[in-house]
């Protein structure tokens, strides 16, 4: 599940992930879910919103890999990068 997440394109073609309310790139971050299952976490640092929540690695990877396709993209370079 996403939710917030934002882009912003580098000099190099590259989409950097950033936060849609504060524009600060996440920190990977775990979790458990029903306090037995191990959560894989995108977290905003600034405003500590959750962008992001998989069961597994390979599922993060899928959904960002097509997410990245359709990500909206920010003309304001972010303070952060």
């Amino acid at each position: 599940m996403i939710d917030g997440l934002a882009g912003f394109p580098t000099d190099k073609g590259t989409v950097v992930f950033v936060c849609g309310k504060c524009r600060m790139p996440p920190m990977q971050a775990f979790g458990a879910q029903n306090k037995d299952q191990l959560v894989h976490l995108l977290i905003c640092p600034k405003c500590q919103r959750t962008l992001g929540e998989w069961s597994t690695i390979q599922e993060r990877e899928n959904e960002l890999r097509d997410f990245a396709k359709k990500v909206e993209i920010l003309n304001k370079k972010p303070e952060a990068l």
